[in-house]
């Protein structure tokens, strides 16, 4: 017990011994720090955040709203800094300058604001206001799309980034990249505002041409809408070797080499020399790389149909040869060149009655010499004295069971 209490007298003594702290030293460096600093330095808006914008922000088209950061800067006498955000009710709060309202405004006419606010309290000052990050705000993807729903966009996206972002969610393997459905019309998709306003826009325009005016910036808010196909509209159906074969809408006069330009239809595999137009059941066979003036000014109609052939990079080898099958296009080869390729078996008749269907024409050509075109058909023959073995091979076993039959017949009269 008593080794006990001289521990406690001896602890006691020490600490008497230290200089007394009181418990709160307002003199101390750590309370010097305002509790508007304090704040700021847990806060995530004092760690600006990289946006991605397509150029500078115009502060004539910006409109602020709850979110977007703010940074005023003061030099002069006395500096200072302060960073804070628009409030949920589209006001910003700035310690010793009070509360503003930024609601719905240019950001032109916000920043003037804030400024001629922060100078009648700082006389003879320098202020600078500055947007330092960008808001998130929901908009809505609805209609023939195949991601519907809700989505976080900022002031600097364009309608277009939502439908690609849009493609992250609608895309599955082997789908077309594309995350408008199939019966969409892209003509005249609606941007319904949150003041009930609505705007109508052609984002193939955009896609086509890289017409900004119809891929407007998005406020928060906004319902994207995108309509179907309505037939009760011009139309025309395209189809054969085009990405988006189908219903596609008819834009008024609308040339064949613009329509095709707008969906996107060609290819380096589409044969422009044979596109066909199918306007009451009957076909008109069009040739726009050779003959364009012509077919520039070529307008559609309301239910034509278009048909874009492909173009046939391959020249197939039938016959007596060792190795049929198709073989790669080689320009100015002949018949013989492809047969020889081949590899002409002893049964097939002479090289220059090789047969060329040709693949453009439908014509049937005979000669070693004749130049073979993409898609053509060589058929090398064989012997006629070859058929004629070929023959016997098959009959001689059914002659022989005929009369096998025919003598067992005759056997059982007897």
């Amino acid at each position: 017990m008593k080794s006990i209490l001289i521990s406690i007298i001896l602890l006691v003594s020490c600490l008497s011994g230290q200089d007394e702290i009181p418990l709160l030293n307002l003199q101390n460096q750590k309370y010097n720090t305002s509790l508007e600093k304090l704040y700021q330095n847990r806060s995530v808006i004092s760690h600006s955040v990289a946006q991605v914008l397509e150029s500078e922000l115009d502060a004539d088209q910006y409109i602020i709203g709850p979110g977007d950061h703010f940074k005023v800067s003061i030099f002069g006498e006395l500096e200072e800094s302060f960073d804070f955000k628009v409030l949920p009710e589209g006001k910003v709060l700035i310690p010793t300058v009070g509360e503003i309202d930024l609601n719905d405004i240019l950001l032109r006419d916000a920043k003037r604001r804030i400024k001629d606010a922060v100078s009648t309290n700082y006389i003879n000052a320098t202020v600078s206001v500055n947007l330092t990050g960008l808001r998130k705000f929901r908009v809505y993807y609805t209609g023939e799309v195949k991601a519907p729903g809700t989505y976080f966009a900022q002031g600097s996206d364009r309608l277009s980034d939502i439908i690609e972002i849009s493609l992250v969610q609608a895309t599955m393997p082997n789908e077309v990249t594309s995350s408008l459905s199939d019966w969409a019309d892209d003509t005249r998709i609606q941007i319904t505002h949150a003041d009930k306003s609505i705007d109508m826009y052609d984002l193939s325009q955009f896609y086509r041409l890289g017409d900004k005016s119809q891929n407007p910036y998005l406020q928060g808010g906004d319902i994207i809408y995108v309509p179907s196909i309505d037939l009760n509209k011009a139309y025309v159906i395209i189809e054969g070797n085009v990405g988006f074969q189908g219903v596609h809408t008819l834009k008024k006069n609308e040339t064949l080499f613009n329509f095709l330009t707008r969906v996107s239809a060609l290819s380096k595999k589409s044969n422009l020399q044979s596109i066909i137009v199918e306007r009451n059941s009957q076909n008109e066979v069009i040739d726009i790389l050779n003959d364009q003036e012509s077919y520039r000014g070529y307008t559609l109609q309301n239910k034509d149909k278009i048909i874009i052939p492909t173009i046939h990079d391959r020249v197939y080898v039938r016959g007596e040869v060792f190795n049929p099958g198709s073989q790669p296009y080689l320009a100015h080869y002949t018949a013989k060149d492809y047969v020889g390729r081949a590899g002409a078996l002893d049964s097939a008749v002479d090289i220059e009655d090789v047969l060329i269907m040709r693949q453009s024409t439908s014509v049937v050509l005979q000669g070693a010499d004749v130049i073979i075109e993409k898609g053509d058909t060589i058929v090398l023959p064989k012997r006629a004295r070859e058929l004629f073995k070929d023959y016997m091979q098959i009959l001689t076993p059914i002659i022989s069971i005929g009369l096998s039959a025919y003598a067992i017949i005759q056997a059982s009269k007897k």
